[in-house]
């Protein structure tokens, strides 16, 4: 998944600078129409960073009601293909560190954790349980399905500056 997510970010990459390029070759054969694809493809680039920026504040308000959801579940949900899904949790994991809510990848899936779902992982974790205890704990009431789960859990919370090293 994140190799197929690189080739298609270097892919965009290449189409950005391919444009441009052509757009500078084009500006110095003719300003006006130089000027006109310039403006074309500004308002292009806007308008497609506006999608993706509305569809990633439509799934976070749609899943936050849940305590523990996984990549799949929201596809099904959400009636979206679940590479789309994906590479949505993707962006949106990349830029999370204040955020009240989680993502984890884990297992070439995504899990995602509500404000009220970390603040109770937190609370065990400082209560200084272990994962087996954690797991136990949240099993019934989060859905958490493995201790593999706690585990990528607290090492993602762990290189986010998340969870102290020391408990409390």
């Amino acid at each position: 998944m994140d190799s197929i997510l690189d080739v298609i970010n270097v892919a965009k990459k290449f189409l950005f600078y391919g444009l441009l390029g052509i757009l500078v070759i084009i500006f110095f054969l003719n300003r006006l129409l130089g000027l006109w694809l310039s403006g074309f493809l500004f308002l292009a680039y806007f308008l497609s960073y506006l999608i993706s920026h509305s569809s990633k504040r439509r799934l976070l308000r749609s899943i936050r009601d849940y305590l523990i959801i996984s990549d799949v579940e929201i596809a099904k949900k959400l009636n979206r293909p679940i590479e789309d899904i994906r590479s949505i949790l993707f962006s949106l994991s990349k830029n999370q560190r204040k955020k009240n809510w989680l993502i984890v990848y884990l297992n070439k899936r995504y899990l995602f954790l509500n404000e009220q779902a970390v603040k109770h992982f937190e609370l065990l974790y400082y209560k200084g349980y272990n994962e087996k205890k954690i797991f136990e704990s949240l099993q019934h009431k989060m859905r958490i399905k493995s201790r593999a789960e706690v585990k990528a859990i607290v090492s993602t919370m762990t290189n986010q500056n998340r969870l102290s090293a020391i408990r409390k």
